[in-house]
């Protein structure tokens, strides 16, 4: 499930939140993503790492392998389709009317 806390507000609510994580306010935006008891299940994402589709879906794959659970298709496409050209293989887009 997406979560989105504002770091930038003293809201009592959300200053917990903050808190339970260990987040400053006023900080960067960072991508976590959690199982159902709020743990991380990967380490987050932060400032000094890219916020890309290619890293976003990797560490959603890594998420569903440390819980044993097979990712859906269209998400390792995703994955792969971001992932920088392997030698000899390039990319090519077509437009169509």
């Amino acid at each position: 499930m997406p979560v989105a806390i504002r770091n930038n507000t003293e809201h009592d609510h959300e200053a917990e939140v903050r808190e339970r994580f260990q987040e400053p306010s006023w900080n960067n935006p960072v991508v976590r993503i959690l199982g159902a008891r709020g743990e991380d299940l990967v380490p987050r994402l932060h400032r000094r790492q890219d916020w890309s589709r290619a890293a976003v879906s990797r560490v959603m794959v890594e998420a569903l392998a440390a819980r044993e659970q097979a990712p859906p298709a269209w998400l390792v496409a995703l994955r792969d389709e971001e992932l920088p050209a392997r030698e000899g293989l390039g990319r090519a887009l077509f437009g169509m009317p």
